[in-house]
Parts: structure tokens; C-alpha cells; sequence
């Protein structure tokens, strides 16, 4: 399939597959961030998503595309916590067999979610060294590999996002994200754009790990020179064949990169009104910082990705940030 072939009734039919499955998510009006940068700003609160994320919609919209003899031998995915997780609640609610290969350093609180729905888990030293066991576990034994990013039915489950602010906030000017594989930020161009091409799109990765901001910005494929970030949902190396990035390359209008003290930072605003938001989910809110001039007097949305983080590793984050300041 060539990634344009997705299109804006793929994203319709996923919203209808998954629906039953899922949350229709908040879009809260911040009067903080409001007032703060003086301009009507929206919370797309995936973080209030089942499993405590937006990846839920893709192993959904993936699970239930499988034929039965395809959902017998099971699926496989390499995470770094919230797509497993989103896999293994799919796979309960599916009746189908799910292994999660993570690496050895991934949240407690995330190993412990997946444990509870029921997964089977595998470590590694690294994310890459886990995606590479899955591939080739998948090749060997049939079982179905769920890329996190790189395949048709996560980018058209990644859309339905796009979809719900559109359907709570019609005139909204510009809609901000997460960047990390690049499935959710190529659904919601997909779907924006095809719905109204005025309306821009955003998408936020961080400094240490800014693969497809490089890509874009030379126009090919390259060597990136890849940091370890806080934010590890958003970060390491990609598939440099993924459909992901033609589709952003060609739809998106801005890619930003914020550093690990704007991270924290965000997660620190975030607490302040109430919300616990692990790294990678906040990285939309963190570039606001960097930005926020150019968004005066418009509407925008940003998609807040998701709250799985311990206690404990927030309490560290943003304590280990205060001490080096």
C-alpha cells in the first residue's frame, strides 16, 4: 500500500471499527495557557484515553482487520510502555494473544499495566534491540508484528484524534502534537488537511532525538545523531522506510524540537492544573514556551499523549531538573 493511498475514509471507517472500544476523549479550554499566551488554547486530553494513552485506537484498528486465523496466532510489538499497552488491552478485549518486548529499563508503572491486561513480556537491553528480537520472532513463529508507527491501520487510528477536535472545535486554527514514529502526527495531517487544508498542523519532538525534524528538513532520509531523552516514547531510531514520513514531509506545516528542561517544565504546568503527564505526552505543550507569540488570538489544540509514569520517576525527573538548575 503507498501511504497516500490512506485517506480521509479510511480514518471514518477506523473511528467506526474502534468506537465501540474507546473514549471520545475531553478537549478542555485551558484558562491558564489561555491567559498565558493570549490565545483560545484546547487540551486533547489522550491522557484520558483507555489505558492511559492515544495508542489504544491503533492496535484496535489493527486487531480488527485480522482474519481469525491471524488473530489465533497472535500479534508481537517491541514498546517503550504505551503501545504495548494499548496492544495488550486490545488484545484482551479481542480474545487474541499478545507479546510485548520491551527494554530492561521501561516504567514500573507501565511493565505493571501490561502485566494486568495480561501480556506476555520479554526484555531487552534497548528499544531497537527489542524491535529487532520482535521482527524476527514474528518471521519465525507467523505471529502478526505491530509496528508502532509504520503501517496503514495505526496512521488511520492515529486520524480519529483529528477527527474529534473537529467535531468539538470546528474553527480551530491550528492543531500541535507529539512526534515520535510519526503515526498519530501523519493520521491527523491526513485528516485535517482533507477536511480543511487551511487548518495547520504542529508536530513536537525532542532536541536529543529530532530524526524526522532532520528528515524534513533536508528532504531525505539521513544520519541523525540520536541523544537519550526523557521523553523515550518520542525517541530513538526509526524505520527509515516508514510511510510515515512522506505523508509528514509533505502535509505537515511546522516541526519544533524542545529540550529536556522544557519538557519538565511542561510536565511541571501540567501538574499545576491537575494533570500528571508522563514526558512524552507533553512535548505540545512544552514547545508553547518557544512559540506562543505566533499563536496569538488563534484557536489550537494540542494533543496531550498521555499520563503512564510512576510516581516515583516523576518525582525524579522533575527533581533531578530542579537540582541542576
Amino acid at each position: 500500500m503507498k501511504p497516500f493511498s490512506i485517506t480521509l475514509q479510511d480514518i471514518i471507517q477506523a473511528q467506526k471499527r474502534i468506537q465501540p472500544y474507546i473514549h471520545h476523549t475531553p478537549l478542555e479550554y485551558s484558562e491558564r495557557f489561555t491567559q498565558l499566551y493570549k490565545s483560545d488554547i484546547f487540551l486533547k486530553l489522550e491522557s484520558l484515553q483507555v489505558t492511559g494513552s492515544f495508542k489504544a485506537r491503533g492496535s484496535l484498528n489493527k486487531l480488527l482487520t485480522l482474519n481469525e486465523t491471524e488473530r489465533q496466532l497472535g500479534v508481537i510489538a517491541p514498546s517503550a510502555g504505551n503501545h504495548g499497552i494499548g496492544l495488550a488491552y486490545a488484545a484482551r478485549k479481542l480474545n487474541v494473544p499478545a507479546h510485548v518486548y520491551l527494554p530492561k529499563d521501561a516504567d514500573q508503572s507501565k511493565i505493571r499495566a501490561l502485566s494486568n491486561y495480561g501480556a506476555q513480556l520479554s526484555f531487552f537491553e534497548t528499544i531497537e534491540d527489542a524491535r529487532i528480537a520482535a521482527i524476527n520472532t514474528a518471521h519465525e513463529t507467523g505471529k502478526t508484528f505491530l509496528s508502532a508507527y509504520n503501517d496503514p491501520a495505526i496512521i488511520s487510528a492515529g486520524g480519529t484524534v483529528a477527527l474529534e477536535i473537529i467535531q468539538d472545535l470546528a474553527d480551530v486554527d491550528v492543531v500541535i502534537t507529539c512526534l515520535g514514529g510519526g503515526g498519530l502526527t501523519a493520521g491527523i495531517c491526513i485528516a485535517l488537511k482533507s477536511i480543511n487544508p487551511k487548518i495547520e498542523v504542529w508536530a513536537v519532538e525532542p532536541k536529543n532525538s529530532p530524526s524526522i525534524a532532520t528528515w524534513h528538513s533536508e528532504g531525505k532520509v539521513s544520519e541523525v545523531n540520536l541523544k537519550s531523552s526523557i521523553a523515550e516514547g518520542l525517541s530513538g531510531p526509526i524505520d527509515p522506510n516508514t510511510i510515515t514520513f512522506p505523508i509528514i514531509h509533505q502535509y505537515i506545516d511546522r516541526i519544533l524540537t524542545v529540550t529536556e528542561e522544557e519538557i519538565v517544565n511542561a510536565m511541571k504546568s501540567m501538574l499545576d492544573s491537575q494533570y500528571i503527564i508522563e514526558p512524552s505526552g507533553v512535548a505540545g505543550i512544552a514547545t508553547l514556551s518557544q512559540c506562543g507569540d505566533e499563536l496569538k488570538g488563534r484557536k489550537v489544540a494540542i494533543v496531550v499523549t498521555g499520563r503512564n509514569i510512576s510516581w516515583s520517576r516523576f518525582l525524579s525527573i522533575v527533581n533531578e531538573n530542579r537540582h541542576n538548575q
